[in-house]
């Protein structure tokens, strides 16, 4: 059974994605990790000789956050009640620590799969693309990242797209994604933008087309001077359902999206993110 890891801080935001994860779990046969954490603020005093006090107000603070969290738990088992997953297995994780470091240490410990965070919209073209949080995560850890747009309603994962450049380190990520889709029985859809007719790139994609020659994947080549244009038709006319990327490529999603960020906001509101480790090519 695949084990899937969820953040959350109990906001509007990631209650949504919740529901996403919850149906994500139920089409995949898997269970989900959710978890809260808190840190503790740093407290000083001029007073001398009262640690006493120090302690109950971190004793203060660690009940709120507990009475808070006691709160919140029923409210999700609610909301998997009704949307009809009332048999997804979830195990609720309270901690107090620095989340990256918990999430870190959960990983290794129950061998988690895969994480699946709610996009919470911070300033910025990474924070607005997959979520403060989200990037912060992705840079720290190795297993795959879903991040789920606050718009995102979760249907049959049909479609995964893929752009790449043709470069050689996208090839260990596409692997990924393809054997992830054919868990799926979905299709892996390849987007390739030329700027300009380039008979050498066009033999470099013939050995790409050779190379993943498998049954529901298939390359999409645009003539267009205009990438941003190109990749956002792509996403539409091909009914992606999740965009995926490898960390490296977060720069050129990054020239990619900001030349358009209206265009941005509007296609990418409902499409979640797929964000894979870079791995060498072996």
């Amino acid at each position: 059974m695949k084990k899937i890891l969820f953040p959350t801080d109990f906001s509007e935001t990631a209650n949504n994605a919740f529901v996403y994860a919850l149906k994500l779990a139920k089409s995949i046969d898997a269970e989900i990790y959710v978890l809260n954490t808190y840190e503790m603020p740093v407290i000083s005093t001029t007073s001398a000789g009262q640690p006493e006090l120090i302690q109950n107000v971190y004793n203060s603070i660690e009940l709120n956050h507990f009475e808070n969290y006691k709160k919140e738990v029923p409210k999700l088992r609610n909301i998997a009640n009704e949307i009809d997953c009332p048999d997804i297995k979830l195990t609720f994780i309270f901690e107090e620590g620095i989340m990256l470091s918990i999430i870190q240490k959960i990983i290794s410990k129950e061998a988690i799969d895969f994480i699946v965070m709610g996009t919470n919209g911070n300033s910025g073209f990474e924070k607005k693309l997959l979520g403060s949080n989200t990037v912060h995560v992705m840079e720290n850890v190795d297993i795959p990242i879903l991040s789920v747009p606050k718009k995102a309603e979760f249907k049959r994962l049909n479609n995964f797209g893929f752009a790449t450049m043709l470069r050689d380190s996208d090839k260990p990520g596409l692997h990924q994604i393809i054997k992830i889709a054919q868990l799926l029985n979905a299709d892996t859809k390849i987007l390739h933008v030329l700027r300009k007719e380039n008979p050498k790139t066009m033999e470099l994609l013939e050995e790409w087309k050779k190379e993943f020659n498998q049954p529901n994947v298939s390359f999409h080549t645009v003539l267009n001077e205009k990438l941003d244009d190109s990749v956002f038709f792509f996403i539409d006319d091909q009914l992606i359902d999740v965009m995926c990327i490898v960390k490296r490529q977060l720069n050129f999603f990054e020239k990619l999206f900001t030349t358009s960020l209206s265009k941005q906001l509007s296609y990418h509101a409902d499409v979640p993110v797929l964000v894979l480790k870079e791995q060498r090519n072996k």
